[in-house]
């Protein structure tokens, strides 16, 4: 039943996005939220709960009863269709010609030059953080990130210009291929940059994070390249199958496997070493919230995790008494007290948007939630691109990446806080170079 529902579904929601890409060209699998919104809907509620479920690999119960199990796939398709109209109320996916640049040696060179000063600054605190690391013990550190995290949050959010800096010495490197010096340069700087980005996220356990930057790169470097926008061609569908070939390839294999050793396996699936449901589960395990969510009844938060968002500018010493995000307030309702500001040893969950909605506003209110999200990130993103800086349509990409990956499995207040940190070197090269002529 749940491996039907998972080809219905998947069917459903692929066909959206390939239409898309059909009509629209192969970049818009990198530069399309509703494209991209439903490739990481399809990881994380539709291709995870399969697999979980296949070798009952769950971290809150031991089991759940298939008939709320169904009914939380369906509805959280129905919240992601909801996503999907709301982000149709403005027509963000047209003019692509608006994301190629021809971009004068002047601001090339001043974009190389601003873009080194935000990755000096990046590095000098991803290196400082990488020493913070060593010193206390990888084994400390890996078992307590929160506490250890406590007092240094300008400094973790402030390395993440090494991942912005990669970017944007691409950017450059990418556009300025007329200008020798000013492509060499910038190469070294890209290669330096993302050598940095991705040791750090490994020393850090941050995985999810070197994957963003991943799709950020495919989205600049796709949408930046005249070849893959218009109507889809022959190249286009060959390359767009052979991804989604390799894709489904993965899903059957990993489901195959998964009936295998639940069949084969005496012992309880709670204690079996299943790594690779195991690390999948670490990255998009979310869906399992939505299926608690059904199963126990919990008073609504009202809002008051996205406050805690915005509250989340403030330090602790300031407001004592802010609130907690989504995910310590998930743990403690899941696990009462297991959650407590300040202590040692906490420990919280990843929820994601849809989850975070429910926690807030119901099932009802989630429905009214995500169109209200969706049409307001659709207005944001067609503002945005019809700019006539560059920089800002920069913006523009890195806001779809961010919003259409990192936002459905993230909670809110880590990925505000990251994402307005991020959006500083972007607005730092546009105040430095809006008076030169791109």
């Amino acid at each position: 039943m749940v491996t039907s529902l998972f080809l219905t579904l998947s069917i459903f929601f692929l066909f959206i996005a390939l239409f898309r890409v059909y009509n629209l060209g192969v970049a818009r699998l990198f530069n399309s939220p509703i494209v991209l919104s439903t490739i990481f809907f399809f990881l994380i509620h539709l291709m995870m709960p399969l697999l979980q479920w296949d070798v009952s690999y769950f971290r809150y119960n031991v089991e759940y009863d298939l008939q709320p199990y169904i009914f939380s796939l369906l509805f959280v398709a129905l919240l992601h269709a909801v996503f999907i109209f709301g982000l149709s109320c403005f027509p963000v996916d047209e003019k692509p010609e608006l994301l190629h640049f021809n971009l004068s040696h002047t601001f090339l060179k001043r974009a190389l030059q601003v873009t080194t000063v935000i990755f000096l600054v990046g590095a000098y605190y991803a290196g400082k953080n990488i020493i913070h690391i060593l010193t206390l013990g990888y084994e400390n550190y890996i078992t307590d990130r929160i506490s250890m995290g406590v007092g240094n949050g300008l400094s973790l959010l402030l390395a993440h210009w090494t991942y912005v800096s990669c970017l944007l010495f691409f950017f450059v490197f990418y556009h300025g291929k007329k200008s020798f010096w000013i492509n060499k340069i910038s190469l070294v700087g890209f290669i330096v940059s993302l050598v940095l980005a991705a040791t750090y996220y490994g020393i850090n356990s941050n995985r999810n994070s070197l994957f963003l930057l991943i799709i950020s790169l495919l989205s600049f470097s796709l949408s930046f390249n005249r070849k893959y926008a218009g109507h889809l061609t022959f190249s286009q569908l060959r390359k767009t199958v052979s991804l989604l070939f390799v894709i489904l390839s993965i899903v059957f294999a990993l489901h195959t496997i998964g009936k295998m050793r639940s069949k084969a396996s005496t012992l309880n699936t709670q204690t079996t070493e299943y790594g690779l449901i195991n690390s999948l589960n670490g990255a998009f395990g979310n869906h399992e919230n939505i299926v608690w969510l059904m199963e126990n009844e919990q008073d609504l938060e009202l809002g008051i995790t996205y406050l805690a968002g915005f509250a989340n500018f403030i330090p602790r010493s300031i407001w004592p008494k802010k609130p907690v995000g989504a995910g310590p307030r998930l743990k403690n309702a899941i696990y009462p007290g297991s959650y407590v500001v300040g202590r040692k040893g906490n420990s919280s969950l990843t929820t994601g948007l849809y989850t975070e909605l429910m926690m807030n506003f119901g099932r009802i209110g989630a429905l009214v939630g995500s169109l209200i999200f969706a049409a307001t990130l659709s207005l944001m993103l067609f503002k945005l691109k019809r700019q006539q800086s560059p920089i800002i349509r920069l913006i523009f990409l890195f806001s779809v990446v961010m919003f259409s990956a990192q936002f459905m499995y993230a909670e809110f207040l880590g990925f505000f806080a990251r994402y307005i940190f991020s959006i500083v070197p972007f607005l730092i090269l546009y105040i430095a170079t809006r008076h030169i002529k791109s």
